[in-house]
């Protein structure tokens, strides 16, 4: 197992060891590529690795570096410290062979982890494709189908490897199942709030809840990613389609208890309203607990799930699906985030 803390840990007084909030927001915004670059030079020097190229990658919430177009370094301000854990011990456990060879989809091969001046970072090799993000707009349905029906298999994959019997917990990856949710429902209504959600559907949500009536437990602990969007996705194109090719940023990851924690981001962020996409994600996604056959049932707890998904910017959701009418209730917007036919399905 993994230790808890890197064995190489750098001080350098270069980064704010210990910025609030605001700070380290704008370090990672406004920061040039050159004020980087000594630090850079360091870690990868401490690692062995000679540099000839740095870019700045500017997706994500932290700081992302493509090395030679051969490594990613990812740098984790102190302030969600757990991402770059997470990272590391995701992509730990899914680089061992027995693990890595039932995946259909490519993950990052760990290289080296540490701290530099109290900040995390990680060092993994850079995936081959383009991100997903770049090319979806400009598919169509039928060019996008395969693609879903890839993530929905990959989503399955994810999930059994938790039930083979060389998976190993690892303390990191867990938590306190009824304790995280209370949690994140305790937090859902000042986060959003925080977030600039309108003080109307804010109103809202504990009513939402609880109507919703559930324990967010629906399945024995497996690994879900949590973030599986387009800019998380990698893509190449084989015989003149594109096709999913990787996977990449673990730093959400855990073992939990809930399938709709993993299926609600791609539903909202890859079929975007689309019932044709979301049926193919789901039909492939499997199998899901019996009680989500009652369409309606699904639909309540998708938006349920949402609501109280951890970092979530609900206005930055709303975003990705076309509006088709009012969004003056939670009930208004889960039809039109989550279009699924009434009733069971035949």
């Amino acid at each position: 197992m993994m230790k808890t803390e890197p064995s190489i840990n750098l001080s350098l007084k270069r980064l704010v060891e210990n910025p609030s909030y605001a700070d380290a927001c704008d370090i990672l915004d406004e920061r040039p590529l050159e004020f980087w670059l000594p630090t850079i030079e360091v870690i990868l020097s401490q690692h062995q690795l000679a540099k000839k190229t740095v870019l700045r990658i500017s997706n994500g919430s932290n700081a992302l570096f493509d090395i030679d177009n051969e490594y990613i370094l990812k740098l984790v301000p102190p302030n969600w410290d757990y991402q770059g854990i997470s990272e590391v011990t995701s992509l730990t456990l899914l680089n061992l062979a027995n693990h890595s060879e039932n995946l259909s989809l490519a993950v990052p091969k760990m290289i080296g982890f540490g701290r530099v001046d109290n900040w995390f970072y990680v060092i993994m090799t850079k995936l081959k494709g383009l991100s997903m993000a770049t090319v979806w707009p400009d598919l169509n349905t039928a060019q996008k189908l395969p693609l879903v029906k890839q993530l929905g298999q990959f989503m399955t994959e994810l999930h059994q490897i938790t039930s083979t019997q060389a998976f190993t917990p690892d303390p990191r990856l867990s938590v306190d199942w009824p304790e995280y949710i209370k949690g994140l429902i305790s937090d859902s209504v000042p986060r959003h709030a925080r977030k600039g959600v309108s003080p109307e559907l804010v109103t809202q949500i504990s009513d939402y809840l609880q109507a919703a009536d559930s324990d967010f437990n629906d399945i024995h602990a497996v690994f879900i990613h949590m973030d599986l969007h387009p800019w998380n996705l990698m893509v190449e194109k084989h015989h003149g389609h594109y096709r999913l090719c990787g996977v990449v940023d673990f730093g959400d990851a855990l073992v939990g208890n809930c399938q709709l924690l993993e299926l609600a981001t791609p539903i909202i962020f890859v079929c975007q309203g689309n019932k044709t996409l979301i049926d193919e994600l789901v039909a492939n996604y499997s199998p899901l607990n019996e009680v989500y056959l009652d369409r309606q049932v699904l639909q309540r707890q998708l938006m349920a799930v949402s609501l109280i998904r951890p970092a979530c910017d609900f206005n930055f959701v709303l975003q990705q699906v076309p509006q088709s009418g009012k969004r003056d209730s939670w009930q208004a917007i889960a039809k039109q985030l989550f279009p699924l036919y009434k009733g069971r399905p035949a």
